[in-house]
């Protein structure tokens, strides 16, 4: 029973040290910020964020203004 708990409290650890490194943008460290913003900008995985981000505002914003007609 002990072994499983000290498993099973591993694996938790192995995931969330993961988990946290997977969502970090790497930053090289002579790069200016002006660089930096460009190049997070051009990213696929953000373009692909902000086009889902305006899609379901535009969505939410449609909605509200049809509730607000009738």
């Amino acid at each position: 029973m002990r072994n499983r708990i000290i498993a099973i409290g591993a694996v938790v650890v192995v995931a969330y040290i993961l988990g946290t490194r997977a969502g970090r943008v790497h930053v090289k460290s002579r790069e200016s910020v002006g660089h930096q913003l460009v190049r997070l900008w051009d990213d696929p995985r953000s373009r692909r964020r902000r086009r889902r981000s305006a899609a379901k505002a535009e969505k939410r914003a449609k909605r509200a203004l049809r509730k607000l007609r009738h």
